[in-house]
């Protein structure tokens, strides 16, 4: 998902990148639940016929479960904000609280938008200046992917 805003008095141009996230916090709880009670009563039930081994391992299972959810959660916490002035190009990229900070000088970017060498893998978009090269929106979907390669080409280097 990209927000896009700009601050005429500061003259610089924002972009929030965001992944489409599916699931919620709270929803994730209420499925990881489900599944543990629909678990809990088929392990009991084959507890209950002799196979008690069955309970430990449904258990393992189940926690297994709530990190990969937990990983994907957080995963769906990342933020890129593109920050674009006069003089510079600002990335931040964060999960919840600012992680990296990249600054480039607006002269010297590049955009870089590759297309991926095997069909029906997603581009890649970065930026590069002075030997250092950043990737940005790796979570978007390819449409938009495309789209901010093309507002971000426009603002940097029409503008001038």
């Amino acid at each position: 998902m990209i927000e896009s805003e700009q601050d005429a008095r500061a003259g610089s141009q924002r972009f929030v990148l965001k992944p489409n996230a599916s699931l919620n916090s709270r929803q994730a709880l209420f499925l990881m639940l489900g599944i543990a009670l629909v678990m809990a009563v088929i392990a009991g039930g084959f507890a209950s016929m002799g196979a008690w081994l069955v309970l430990p391992f449904s258990g393992a299972e189940w926690v297994l479960l709530a990190y990969c959810f937990k990983l994907g959660l957080r995963s769906c916490r990342v933020r890129e904000v593109i920050t674009i002035t006069d003089t510079s190009v600002l990335l931040e990229r964060d999960y919840g609280t600012p992680e990296q900070n990249y600054r480039f000088q607006r002269a010297w970017v590049v955009l870089d938008w590759a297309k991926a060498p095997i069909k029906g893998h997603p581009s890649r978009l970065s930026f590069r200046s002075h030997g250092k090269e950043v990737e940005i929106g790796r979570f978007l979907v390819e449409s938009e992917r495309v789209a901010l390669a093309g507002e971000l080409r426009k603002i940097l280097f029409d503008s001038k």
